[in-house]
């Protein structure tokens, strides 16, 4: 990473200091249960709401989505799209004043999983039209720019697109070299460039463009990323290849533009001159959870269609469902499929709680949730074995739409070592402010005291606080991961100081010890407060039980193996193997 690259990361990701959030701290070795203690559900009488407002979104899907059709035809019908606005998921979070249901995250998120039980295309678009598009205006927009543009959003009157990647920037964004220059004379913002890869590109009214804009700074000129608000209507806006043909999410519309002497007035700017990263990488963390309930809502449904034929299925004189391979994957399924459910809404009730950081949490749920759902609708193509393969089943479609779920919205590998480092930042700039303070003793006591406090924390085991006298021994092995976690993370910034920028496989790490901590502690903190709510476990909450508890093993056992490897590893090895067969070695 060069220099140029790191003080876009600081820009981007550190320019504020909030809070830092709940999976921060678990760096630290610090454990803030309050923060996920009782879980974050909404009131009752909300989740009456979404109940009511999930049958209806549940109804329509049921009766208007032909989710096959939609994928041979490469398009979703209009009467879908009309449907959905009308119901008022377009809309679902936006307040009433600009015809939305007000919603909350966990509401939108529920009717998003429902979505993709039946198709994944339109649940992706759901997504982007909402959560990228009507939750850009809600948080960043003008009064001006959501009077004009989000009523007719809302009804899906007035379809959006979100345009940040480029042939040279995908998951590098500081790539991004379509540029706006401002003309004085014009008063006017002149915009060239290209972008790829752009849902609902050639189908949106509303187009969020990110451009390179150079600004001026205490430092003198930089280029920053600036977001600006495009109609195709606009002279110079061209469409290259309107719907480009895709493996998977073949309903959605992907489009490659080109922008030439663009020119947008400065009213149609998105946020501030300069602040466009901070736009995208917000309005991605919104999209990241709902991406989450997507993967859930897939999860859930290839978990119910295996288990009918698992148990409905006879080889050998016996049912699928009794033979131990088969088991191992059910029992797999049930786990996963509820630790993606607890960890997704786990991470709403954060978002509506108005915690102003939670980009680990996001990152994680996509992470964690597109892997998990990659395996279930792995293992349940193996139950269904050759009949999944054919297209009278649902699950090679929906191979194919998972198939982006490790790829959109930054791939796995880039997000996973954005957890790794995005969680160390902290710690390694308490580090940092110790050893300036050790060279001039005189200076910089409070960072001396602050990092011999959490040294003192993770000599101690944090609490984790359970009701349920079930969930004891769970508890005590998530507060002895997360002081394990905490020392380890210092042992690892001590050790390698900033190289570990380039320790992509510790990292790697780093970010299954915290995913697996995150989904243990959701799946713990749901059935505390689930059964604190029943007043007593009834039998579907002793199914719910048995699955967590199974779950926070395996979680455990993947905490152990990563934590084990940080130290004991052949990195190394597989390194140097890897530069001598490609050939390319960057030092």
């Amino acid at each position: 990473m060069d220099e140029e690259q790191k003080r876009f990361a600081e820009e981007v990701l550190f320019a504020e200091e909030p809070k830092p959030s709940f999976v921060k701290l678990l760096y630290k070795g610090e454990f803030d249960s309050e923060r996920v203690f009782p879980y974050p559900y909404p009131s009752k009488q909300h989740r009456e709401e979404v109940s009511h407002f999930v049958n209806t979104v549940n109804q329509f899907c049921e009766e208007k989505i032909d989710a096959d059709w939609i994928d041979r035809n490469m398009s979703i019908p209009d009467s879908v799209i009309s449907g959905l606005a009308e119901l008022g998921v377009l809309g679902a979070t936006a307040t009433s004043e600009f015809g939305g249901k007000e919603l909350t995250q966990f509401g939108f998120c529920k009717a998003v999983e429902t979505i993709a039980r039946y198709c994944g295309s339109t649940a992706l678009f759901v997504n982007v039209q909402h959560s990228i598009g009507v939750r850009a205006l809600l948080v960043f927009g003008t009064d001006e720019q959501k009077q004009r543009f989000l009523p007719k959003m809302i009804k899906g009157e007035c379809l959006s697109s979100f345009a940040l990647t480029e042939p040279n920037a995908g998951s590098d964004a500081s790539g991004v070299e379509t540029r706006a220059v401002f003309d004085e004379a014009k008063n006017v913002w002149r915009i060239n460039g290209r972008k790829q890869w752009i849902t609902n590109g050639s189908l949106a009214s509303i187009l969020t463009v990110m451009a390179k804009t150079t600004i001026d700074t205490p430092e003198g000129p930089r280029d920053k990323v600036t977001a600006f608000i495009v109609q195709p209507d606009m002279p110079g806006f061209e469409i290259v290849e309107p719907r480009l043909e895709k493996l998977g999410m073949r309903g959605s519309t992907t489009t490659n533009f080109k922008l030439t002497d663009v020119e947008v007035p400065p009213e149609n700017i998105l946020g501030e001159v300069g602040s466009g990263l901070r736009v995208a990488l917000t309005t991605l963390d919104f999209g990241r959870t709902t991406f989450g309930a997507t993967c859930t809502g897939v999860g859930k449904e290839c978990l119910e269609r295996a288990m009918k034929h698992a148990k409905s299925r006879y080889q050998f004189k016996r049912p699928l469902a009794s033979f131990p391979l088969v088991k191992e994957k059910i029992a797999n399924m049930h786990a996963l499929t509820y630790a993606m459910d607890a960890a997704t809404y786990l991470s709403a009730g954060i978002l509506d709680r108005g915690e102003e950081d939670f980009m680990l949490e996001t990152a994680i749920i996509k992470v964690f949730n597109s892997d998990a759902v990659w395996q279930i609708l792995y293992d349940t193509m193996q139950i269904y074995g050759g009949r999944s393969f054919f297209t009278d089943q649902p699950f090679e479609r929906m191979m194919r739409d998972a198939r982006l779920n490790m790829i959109g919205e930054g791939s796995n590998e880039v997000l996973r070592a954005f957890i790794g480092l995005v969680g160390l930042r902290d710690m390694g700039m308490e580090l940092k402010a110790v050893s300036e303070t050790l060279s001039s003793p005189t200076q910089g006591l409070a960072a001396l005291w602050s990092v011999g406090k959490r040294g003192v924390m993770r000599v101690v085991s944090p609490k984790v606080p359970v009701q349920c006298r079930e969930l004891t021994e769970e508890a005590a092995q998530l507060a002895k991961a997360v002081q394990r976690f905490g020392k380890s993370c210092m042992s690892m910034l001590v050790k390698h100081k900033e190289d570990i920028m380039e320790r992509q496989l510790i990292l790697n790490r780093i970010a299954d010890s915290v995913m697996a901590i995150y989904t243990t502690t959701a799946v713990i903190s749901k059935l505390d407060t689930d059964i604190s709510e029943a007043g007593s476990i009834t039998e579907s909450l002793r199914q719910d039980l048995d699955v967590g508890k199974y779950y926070c093993k395996m979680a455990f056992k993947t905490i152990d193996r990563a934590l084990d490897e940080m130290v004991h590893n052949d990195d190394e090895n597989t390194e140097r193997l890897a530069d001598k067969l490609s050939g390319v070695c960057v030092q």
